[in-house]
């Protein structure tokens, strides 16, 4: 556990900058200059449907169900040798009155102002609806190049029908069907043609971003926090639970280093999914923390360390990530810091260190980056062959291995053979002694040795004989 619990620091909220989604944890960095695509239109018309089409990639969830994407998400895509950023945004419906509806079609209309191409989507099937109309109003004035797309193009006489949407006024229309992708590479060839011209800078594709994802149980303040730190409303914040569904990737710097940080949907139980948009939601989350580097979990402070929270911790271990836990709403309530380090002792294998914070008070927010940061270094750091045969020598002499009959387990030679995670190998003379028990021992040791609390770490046990 770092930082003092009750220190009032704010610090100054990171900036946010453009730039585009890394495949994985060691994937170049996000790169700068690339021409940003938006996809905008009424709810429900496919624009999740064709940002997933032209990205090659599942990770926006689709519903027949209107109002399932809330909050923008930024994929990378190419076309003709052009890579571009393609935005996905929430259905910009301007009649909605409730908060949710309002924070959406401000997240969708913001989109617009960092986009270099807009790509309307309407539905085919239908008229131009009302909000169709409202929103090509919008774009009129947005002073940007727009492709009218029309989307649910499966039958000729629908690409007929499509034409008439010249009337708009906004542009080329390409009838496209995103479900099955007719149509689509016209359209994209259209799209590479009204980009504008390519800037690009050059980086160093060893350069590295460090992946953050912000996971945990619903409603503990996830996409609060993610808020405070880039000081904006970047996602869609409501008190009821599941109001996130999409991972949401920002780019953002921090101390002049890029970062990216994740906001991901609430972890339930498999049982209390209500219905299918929570099931890929989750799915969707769990590969964000598969994606990254350093996982986030979020804890209520009022409801001190439940189960699931323990089971979100876990889930950030399955996925490989470290772990940072994060108990929010500190302005609210103060739990026993001693007894949850204590219990994520015994019941969590890596052992994350903890941080408190509000995100309404900002208080310990400035905290976070730099102990996730750190926990990014340890999870890529490289130990000394030296260091480490030094060290479980010392640990044989405090504890000697497992005896059967009158062999016993003897500790030959450990070396790191990988890192991000950091993975050693423990030559033995036989590995049949070896118990699980006294496997955790050595694993809880050396991350105490080596400064790796939080830090996924594997060992793998291998027979060298000689008696």
């Amino acid at each position: 556990m770092t930082g003092a619990p009750r220190e009032k620091g704010r610090g100054q909220p990171a900036r946010r900058v453009p730039g585009k989604r890394p495949d994985g944890p060691s994937a170049p960095s996000l790169g700068e200059g690339l021409p940003v695509v938006a996809i905008v239109g009424y709810p429900n018309v496919g624009k999740s449907t064709l940002f997933n089409r032209i990205t090659g990639r599942r990770d926006a969830v689709i519903d027949p169900v209107p109002g399932v994407t809330r909050d923008r998400r930024m994929g990378q895509a190419e076309w003709g040798g052009r890579e571009f950023q393609l935005v996905d945004t929430g259905g910009i419906d301007q009649a909605d009155p409730t908060p949710i509806g309002r924070q959406v079609a401000t997240q969708a209309l913001r989109a617009l102002d960092d986009a270099d191409l807009v790509l309307f989507v309407l539905d085919v099937t239908t008229a131009p609806t009302a909000g169709d109309l409202e929103v090509a109003d919008r774009l009129r004035t947005a002073r940007v190049p727009v492709l009218v797309v029309a989307n649910k193009c499966e039958r000729r006489e629908l690409e007929l029908q499509a034409q008439g949407l010249w009337s708009l006024g906004l542009g080329d229309v390409h009838a496209v069907s995103a479900q099955h992708g007719l149509g689509v590479g016209d359209m994209l060839d259209g799209l590479v043609h009204a980009l504008p011209g390519e800037a690009r800078v050059a980086r160093d594709p060893a350069d590295t971003v460090p992946a953050l994802c912000i996971m945990g149980r619903p409603n503990v303040g996830k996409s609060s926090i993610l808020n405070a730190i880039l000081g904006e409303e970047r996602v869609v914040v409501h008190d009821r639970p599941g109001t996130t569904r999409d991972p949401v990737d920002t780019m953002l710097e921090f101390d002049g280093r890029r970062v990216l940080l994740t906001d991901t949907a609430g972890l339930r139980k498999r049982g209390k999914m209500r219905e299918d948009v929570e099931h890929y939601s989750q799915i969707r989350a769990i590969q964000a923390a598969e994606r990254s580097d350093v996982a986030l979990v979020v804890c209520d402070a009022t409801e001190g360390l439940t189960d699931a929270d323990l089971r979100a911790v876990d889930s950030a271990a399955r996925a490989k990530c470290a772990t940072l836990l994060i108990m929010n709403k500190w302005d609210l309530a103060q739990p026993d810091l001693d007894d949850i380090t204590g219990e994520l002792r015994a019941k969590s294998r890596q052992r994350p260190p903890v941080e408190v914070c509000s995100a309404v008070s900002s208080e310990g927010l400035h905290r976070i980056i730099p102990a996730a940061l750190r926990l990014y270094e340890r999870r890529r750091a490289r130990i000394g062959t030296r260091e480490l045969n030094e060290a479980i020598r010392e640990l044989a002499e405090q504890r000697p291995g497992p005896r059967r009959g009158k062999r016993r387990l003897s500790l030959r030679y450990l070396v790191q053979v990988d890192e991000s995670p950091p993975t050693f190998r423990l030559d033995v003379n036989d590995r049949t002694l070896m118990t699980r028990d006294y496997g955790f021992w050595l694993e809880n040791r050396l991350r105490r040795t080596f400064e790796l609390e939080g830090v996924p770490l594997i060992l793998q046990v291998r027979d060298r004989g000689g008696g």
